[in-house]
């Protein structure tokens, strides 16, 4: 019977529905390409006119025009490009809120009291609990005691309050190491004989 069909031109039925399916696969291969193309370009930018010329690619070229939006395309999506400047900037602002000693710029955490490099002095510490206080705190926040080296000096005289500065002790003095030279000798400029008499 497929014989009596091949022989009758049924054969050319069947290449026309075979036609038919193909076409209708690539169309539907050709539109669901357009989708998906115009779903990652919106993903990775939002420029209208890249993602009109990047439609435009598959549309004129189908599946090598496929092959060449896949080669053209931005790397990353909008969402890595966000997740990544968020990386750097809490980086960036984890670096700023390092502190660094005053003297040498070097990186120090924020409870040491001597840089351990050059050993330059950051922060003083409490004289009641022992934490380190910043410069400018007037008590110390970790226990209240007042700071001692800025306490106001209790009402006394003037003299009393202020102490005579201390005596350095005296340098012993070095014999000297000179040795007398006597001046030049300077030579005998000739001298006119006085006359004895008035002649």
């Amino acid at each position: 019977m497929l014989l009596a069909m091949w022989d009758n031109g049924g054969w050319q039925d069947l290449l026309i529905a075979g036609g038919i399916l193909l076409a209708a696969y690539l169309i539907v291969m050709w539109v669901a390409s357009l989708v998906w193309v115009y779903r990652d370009i919106q993903a990775r930018t939002s420029d209208n006119f890249t993602t009109t010329m990047c439609l435009l690619i598959v549309v004129v070229f189908n599946l090598p025009g496929l092959f060449l939006y896949l080669i053209l395309r931005p790397k990353d999506t909008m969402s890595e490009l966000y997740d990544r400047r968020l990386e750097a900037e809490a980086l960036l602002s984890e670096l700023q809120e390092q502190a660094t000693c005053t003297a040498c710029r070097r990186k120090v955490d924020h409870d040491f009291i001597v840089c351990p490099y050059c050993r330059s002095t950051l922060r003083s510490a409490c004289e009641s609990c022992g934490k380190p206080m910043n410069a400018v705190w007037v008590l110390c926040p970790y226990c209240g005691a007042e700071r001692i080296d800025l306490a106001p000096a209790p009402s006394a005289p003037a003299a009393a309050a202020s102490p005579s500065p201390p005596v350095m002790p005296a340098r012993p003095k070095r014999a000297s190491t000179a040795t007398y030279t006597p001046p030049a000798s300077q030579s005998a400029a000739p001298v006119d004989p006085a006359p004895a008499d008035g002649s």
